[in-house]
């Protein structure tokens, strides 16, 4: 389980690079104008991926706990009587 988690880590990570790749050759900007942000556009930048990384990590938790929810099989009643159920619906109520 820990593959699979590091796994997607790997993914995630590769391809935010790309994305940024991609936007960066859109707009023109080199290796020299990168250097140009300021510490505050930094720290925003910083703030993006961590909360696209932490969105991710919840949906990727999300989808493992939906499966292991669809795997649990539900245990049928053993033998019980009619009294029984009649009581257990008194009960309910």
């Amino acid at each position: 389980m820990s593959n699979e988690k590091l796994n997607l880590q790997e993914i995630s990570s590769t391809m935010m690079q790309l994305f940024v790749q991609d936007i960066f050759s859109k707009n023109n900007i080199t290796d020299e104008t990168k250097k140009k942000l300021s510490d505050e556009q930094k720290a925003q930048l910083r703030k993006v991926v961590a909360d696209l990384q932490a969105q991710v990590d919840e949906f990727v938790k999300g989808s493992k706990e939906k499966q292991t929810e669809e795997t649990v099989v539900k245990e049928a009643p053993k033998n019980t009587t009619l009294r029984d159920m009649i009581k257990k619906k008194k009960e309910d109520k």
